[in-house]
């Protein structure tokens, strides 16, 4: 009894040891790519760091920060991050959760094909996808302007429109993979409760809202939360497409902590508007995650 006892602790450890093996790449990875990198910026942002003036960094004091809250532009940007992201993620979720929906109901024929060729978009780089929506806007040639009559009107070159066009390219780019993560979701949804509810004579509305949603709470909750946290990131699009113009229109946190850091020189206050930006989002997270998982059920 106590051989077997130890040959299965033994063969358990060497299991235990297998396991830890198999994680030492990606945890040296994460450390050599994220960690280090985020504890660099958070002790850049404490000092004056400039590069121009390498030999002379100093604590400066949280001069970084006082700046940072100082700094109008900063407020003006976040504002317009916020109308960037906001945007593009209410549309497409909708528009996502709209061809989920078809794509499952099984009244569409050639569904496969029809989800391959809407998959496409999320396959192309964001730098095509940037130079094609230029294309398409081109206020000489392009397909847009000619579709909806607008002359010479330039989308791009209009601080009224600017922001739109940037956030139609990303909606094309980024609504394929809502929309697979969406369907995913939904056929996960029993169809005993769906049965149940029209024998208790739910209506289609009814069974949406009362079963459906709450079920694919889970899924919602990571795609919506994934989809604000990568467009905070946002910056081949902007950095392409429009350069943060006209007049400061697209400007948002990831050009304007590039132009303070790289432009401007400044790479403590850079830093400095990186860990706000950091600390933002991991308040917003932990928040919306803590919100919406009131709304998920067990089944």
């Amino acid at each position: 009894m106590n051989s077997d006892t130890s040959a299965k602790f033994h063969k358990k450890k060497k299991r235990n040891w297998f396991m830890i093996l198999l994680l030492v790449p990606a945890v040296a990875m994460l450390t050599v790519t994220i960690i280090i990198p985020v504890f660099v910026v958070i002790g850049m942002s404490f000092f004056h760091y400039n590069l121009l003036d390498m030999n002379h960094v100093k604590w400066n004091n949280f001069a970084n920060y006082r700046a940072v809250f100082t700094d109008m532009e900063f407020i003006r940007t976040f504002g317009r991050t916020l109308v960037y992201v906001c945007g593009t993620v209410f549309f497409q979720f909708f528009i996502g959760l709209g061809v989920a929906l078809l794509l499952n109901s099984g009244s569409l024929r050639g569904r496969k094909l029809f989800r391959s060729l809407l998959f496409l978009p999320w396959t192309i780089p964001s730098l095509v996808v940037a130079v094609t929506w230029m294309f398409i806007f081109q206020p000489q040639y392009g397909i847009f302007n000619y579709l909806f009559q607008l002359g010479d009107y330039s989308v791009l070159g209009s601080p009224k429109t600017a922001m739109m066009g940037v956030i139609i390219s990303a909606v094309w780019k980024q609504m394929p993979l809502m929309m697979i993560m969406l369907l995913s979701g939904l056929q996960t949804v029993p169809e005993d409760l769906k049965e149940a509810a029209e024998i208790d004579g739910a209506t289609g509305i009814q069974k949406f809202w009362c079963i459906v949603v709450p079920c694919i709470m889970p899924v919602v909750k990571t795609v919506t939360l994934t989809s604000i946290v990568s467009n905070f990131q946002m910056f081949v699009l902007f950095f392409t497409m429009t350069g943060g113009g006209p007049v400061r229109a697209t400007t948002t946190l990831p050009l304007y902590t590039y132009e303070t850091a790289f432009s401007g020189f400044n790479l403590g206050k850079g830093a400095a508007i990186g860990v706000c930006w950091l600390v933002f989002l991991v308040i917003f997270s932990t928040v919306y995650n803590k919100v919406l998982s009131t709304k998920e059920v067990e089944y």
